[in-house]
């Protein structure tokens, strides 16, 4: 069976509408499932999806070859490319196209996953006068063969949803009248869609007893949740010279994918939260059976929620961050897990981490946008090596830790109870990858330390007074 998905705001639905699919039944397709838009948020004015659903039922109510669906707008989605995915998950034996005009041709290539469209799905394309198709079909010359094209020969062009709305808010209700089915004209004017009186009606009230008596989850979409640990280290690097100090080495620890998907590659100690576990009680999980650490102070970093970050589902991800001093870790790392030593150079827009470790050596490249608010994300550039988009999240975890406010909170939690002032210049300079002057440091950290009554020797070096955290910081 050949089935046409005509999606659309349908706000409301008009004549045009109607005749479009009616032509579409007569020349080609056996079934047209009419699919209402999602409540998007960009359309002020846009009618409740239940609302709009059951204008099209009143106008569609005579033909048994339309069918309806509430996908979009009962889930909020705004991606043609899943709504397809889900329909053509229900009609598994049949063929799917999807309807639109021409007009809408010449952008498509800008639609999420338009690609994916083209290769697993039919578009149906209703040419507009004066269309140069020619054009089109070299702009999309390797997909042809899911293209068909088609003239319905009908008068829908001067029909619009938006002038039908105009029409009904200036109450020239005749001649919306003409642009409307009947019944759904007669609806519309029940209701006092589109008019300056409308008022939404109120939700009925239920009691949460008599809410949960009729919810159905199964009704919605289904997403999963994860923690993702960005775990930094500090480590001495010892020089050989005793007279010189010895240097910090700053690192991340990753884990290696032993299954798919992208197995053999390195990613963050990650997992799926159980319905049982807050999401930091999840990330303490995953840290210990992962890595077998323990006892790791954690702080919400971000929440990565990209549509397509997860290959196997719909996964929004938490990821936490973490501080420790590697030189003092209790027991030992599970056999996949590594610390990998971090080399970051930043040019322009562009980041490069290098990753060096015991197993492993690799380079990636980001790219670093800045919105109009001063909001700093990253895009992948070069990254074969780490799994999901584990990459960014460590680009994030670098660029939090990189502004003062937050490494002052964080690195308290590497020092012992007592350090030298050197000590914690070291790890500063770790982290954010270059020198600092002493004198300014110690004015910039001074309200962060109290000096005690405590000195450390150090072999040929002059005693240093021992520093500890003010109370009132930590």
């Amino acid at each position: 069976m050949k089935i046409g998905i005509y999606g659309g705001s349908f706000n409301p639905c008009n004549l045009g509408h109607k005749r479009v699919v009616e032509k579409l039944l007569e020349k080609f397709f056996d079934k047209v499932i009419i699919l209402p838009t999602g409540n998007y948020y960009r359309k002020s004015d846009l009618l409740k999806g239940e609302e709009r659903l059951k204008m099209l039922k009143i106008m569609f109510a005579d033909n048994p070859k339309v069918a309806f669906s509430d996908y979009e707008f009962k889930n909020n989605l705004i991606y043609t490319y899943r709504s397809l995915d889900y329909l053509q998950s229900v009609y598994k034996d049949d063929t799917i196209y999807f309807i639109l005009g021409s007009d809408n041709l010449v952008s498509f290539d800008k639609w999420k996953k338009s690609e994916y469209i083209l290769s697993n799905y039919h578009l149906c394309v209703i040419r507009r006068e004066k269309q140069n198709v020619e054009e089109l079909l070299k702009k999309y010359q390797k997909f042809q063969d899911h293209l068909i094209f088609f003239d319905l020969d009908i008068e829908y062009k001067e029909i619009s949803s938006t002038k039908i709305r105009d029409l009904l808010a200036e109450k020239k209700f005749a001649s919306a009248k003409e642009l409307l089915d009947e019944k759904v004209y007669n609806y519309i004017m029940e209701k006092k869609f589109f008019q300056p009186d409308y008022q939404e009606e109120p939700s009925e009230i239920l009691s949460d007893a008599e809410f949960l008596a009729k919810y159905d989850s199964n009704a919605y979409e289904k997403m999963s949740i994860t923690a993702d640990i960005v775990l930094f280290s500090i480590s001495d690097i010892l020089k050989k010279e005793y007279r010189k100090n010895n240097t910090k080495a700053f690192s991340v620890l990753l884990v290696k994918r032993l299954n798919p998907p992208f197995v053999n590659k390195w990613c963050l100690p990650g997992g799926f939260l159980s319905l049982d576990e807050t999401l930091l009680d999840c990330a303490k999980r995953i840290l210990l059976t992962e890595t077998n650490l323990d006892d790791i102070y954690l702080e919400q970093l971000k929440t990565f929620s990209d549509v397509d970050r997860d290959i196997r589902t719909r996964v929004v991800s938490c990821a936490y961050l973490g501080l420790v001093d590697k030189n003092n870790l209790k027991g030992n790392l599970r056999n996949n897990a590594c610390f990998f030593t971090l080399n970051i150079r930043e040019e322009a827009e562009f980041m490069t981490i290098s990753f060096q470790g015991e197993q492993a050596n690799f380079s990636c490249v980001l790219k670093k946008h800045l919105d109009k608010s001063n909001q700093v994300s990253f895009e992948e550039v070069e990254n074969d090596f780490l799994a999901f988009d584990n990459l960014k999240m460590i680009a994030e975890g670098i660029y939090h830790l990189k502004r003062s406010q937050d490494l002052n909170k964080l690195v308290f939690h590497v020092m012992p109870k007592y350090f030298t002032l050197k000590e914690l210049q070291l790890v500063y300079e770790a982290i954010l990858g270059k020198e600092l002057i002493d004198s300014v440091f110690r004015r910039n950290i001074k309200d962060l330390v109290v000096k005690t009554n405590l000195v450390k020797n150090d072999g040929g070096h002059r005693p240093s007074a021992l520093y500890e955290v003010r109370k009132s910081f930590d």
